[in-house]
Parts: structure tokens; sequence; C-alpha cells
């Protein structure tokens, strides 16, 4: 298991040829990716589906799959982000890891981003993802245009597509479900929507 990364225990159960329930898999989850898209955050994908209806059928290891930041373009998955805490000596004159805002630009992988990044400040983005977020332990702020959401264990955030970044006030962990969706446009504008009263 890599340095840094708490193990998450994954019992994935099924069925015999019988019919008969089962676990298939009972072991550390496997698809651990540290310092995944910023160095302190650890990323482990315990489940992958691709479509929806999901196939659940057999015994393949959807978890154990080669790790992408985004959903399969029509279906989900579910990730645990683990990060580090910000250190009381902390000076943001010294971070290395400074992205300074920048006008939104898609990335390859297919997040949209605009920067504003540093060690301890995940940088402002959005997916076209319905994501479900449950902070397990620790504290994090979500940072959005209109402001700053203080979180605490059992919170959860349902984030349709909205830029936002995460800021880490002390080392935790948070449960996210990613589901594929779609902008109304390329930029994530909810377009006709936004007339009809909807998001």
């Amino acid at each position: 298991m890599p340095e840094g990364v708490k193990p998450i225990r994954r019992v994935v159960t099924g069925n015999d040829a019988q019919g008969r329930s089962k676990v298939l898999f009972d072991s550390a989850a496997p698809n651990v990716n540290p310092n995944s898209f910023k160095k302190g955050t650890g990323m482990t994908d315990i489940w992958v589906f691709h479509n929806c209806p999901a196939n659940i059928q057999g015994e393949k290891d959807d978890g154990n799959l080669p790790f992408h930041f985004e959903p399969p373009a029509n279906g989900g998955h579910l990730r645990i982000v683990q990060s580090d805490a910000k250190p009381a000596d902390y000076d943001v004159a010294k971070d290395t890891f400074i992205v300074p805002e920048h006008p939104p630009k898609k990335t390859p992988g297919g997040t949209w981003e605009r920067g504003n990044q540093n060690l301890y400040t995940t940088r402002t983005h959005k997916s076209e993802t319905i994501d479900y977020g449950i902070l397990l332990d620790g504290e994090r702020t979500m940072i959005l245009d209109d402001g700053e959401y203080h979180l605490k264990p059992g919170d959860c955030i349902i984030d349709l597509a909205a830029w936002h970044a995460w800021r880490n006030v002390n080392a935790g962990s948070m449960a996210f479900v990613f589901i594929a969706s779609q902008f109304e446009d390329a930029l994530g504008k909810s377009g006709k929507s936004d007339k009809q009263g909807g998001k």
C-alpha cells in the first residue's frame, strides 16, 4: 500500500452459480492513487460502473481498473479521498504548488479548471458529473463562487457540476460517488434550464 494513504477495506458481495449470496472480494481496496492530482491528496477507487443500469454479473473486479479522475462517460464510481492536514507553520509564500487563477480550460482528462490551487487547497474545478459527497472524518471547506461552506463528519454535499475547490482544515477522508451527467454547453452553463427555472 502506498505510503501516506490509509488502506480502505472493501467487501464486495455477489452470487454463486446457484444464486446464493457470497463475498467476492474482502481486502484493502487495490486501486490506490497517492497524490493523484495534488500532493497530499490520495484517492482510492472502490468500484467503477461503465453503464447504467450496470452489469453486475460474474466476478470481475471493477474496483481494480486503471485510474481516471473522471468517471466513465455513461457510468460512475465510488472513491474515497484522503487529505493531509495543513500544518500551523504553513507559509503560502514558500508553496511551490501554487497555480494562479486562469480562464476556464478543459484538461485532457475531461475536467474543467480555473487554477487557484496551493498545497492545501485544490484547484477550482468542475466536472460533467453529479457528485454525492459524505465527509467521513476530519473537516473540509468547500469553496464556491458565492462563499465558503465548512463541513464536519456526517455532512453531505450534492454537487451539480458547480465550480468548486476543497480546502483542507485538518486531516480527513471523504467518500464520493461520481455519476456521469451532461453540461448544457461547453463551459458548463445551465443554458435553457435557467430560463425554465431549473438549476
